[in-house]
């Protein structure tokens, strides 16, 4: 369940810059999760709730955009796939090339001052 370990530092972040800018409440928070990841959005934010009861961040929003495997295929040019492949999924052509899916990153974090 990596998913936990993702909401504590998460909420971590949200929480050092809602007291670095002396805020009143962490309101949203939106990231960016990768398909190779294999993060269960839901999980992640039952999880997130669970932890910032009680803190700054009680209630706020998560925003959870997963990002796409991009593939560049000669002959069919680019595309989004399901999962990792070196094979076209369009075309089943080779060689592709594929990238992208792994992201981790915090986007935005919503507070009021």
């Amino acid at each position: 369940m990596h998913e936990l370990g993702i909401a504590n530092e998460t909420l971590d972040v949200a929480l050092s810059e809602a007291h670095r800018h002396a805020a009143k409440k962490v309101t949203a928070i939106r990231l960016c999760v990768g398909v190779l990841r294999a993060v269960e959005p839901g999980n992640l934010s039952f999880l997130f709730e669970h932890l910032a009861r009680g803190t700054l961040a009680e209630g706020a929003r998560l925003d959870i955009e997963e990002e796409a495997i991009r593939v560049a295929c000669p002959a069919c040019g680019d595309m989004e796939a399901d999962s990792f492949t070196s094979v076209c999924p369009r075309c089943k052509g080779t060689p592709v090339t594929a990238s992208g899916g792994d992201s981790l990153s915090i986007l935005s974090i919503e507070i009021d001052i």
